[in-house]
């Protein structure tokens, strides 16, 4: 079992609530430490909770072709995209690869 590098206690396996966004997933599995608290998931327990997230969240997705502007690649996010991360013209966004796909987060 790890040790938390805050206390170096050994992690005790617990039942805890997950929070996505909207989503409230109920006794998830993960690894606490029983001196400051520090939660921690191992890769099969994140596993676990992406694919119950995905269970119940139907993803927003559609299919757009990389276009030009100025010899530039770019792609134009519809209006539903934007919306559903919250975001608006002039917020800041991190764009990231992860594998094969492309991710865009609002910048908190």
């Amino acid at each position: 079992m790890p040790k938390c590098p805050k206390c170096k206690t050994e992690y005790v396996e617990v039942e805890v609530d997950f929070e996505y966004g909207d989503i409230i997933l109920r006794n998830v599995k993960a690894l606490k430490c029983p001196k400051c608290g520090e939660e921690l998931f191992t890769p099969e327990q994140y596993r676990i909770i992406r694919e119950r997230i995905r269970s119940v969240a139907q993803p927003l997705k559609l299919k757009r072709k990389i276009s030009t502007a100025g010899k530039k690649p770019i792609v134009y996010l519809p209006e539903d995209v934007v919306k559903a991360i919250n975001a608006k013209v002039g917020d800041e966004i991190d764009i990231y690869v992860e594998g094969n796909k492309i991710i865009i987060e609002k910048t908190a």
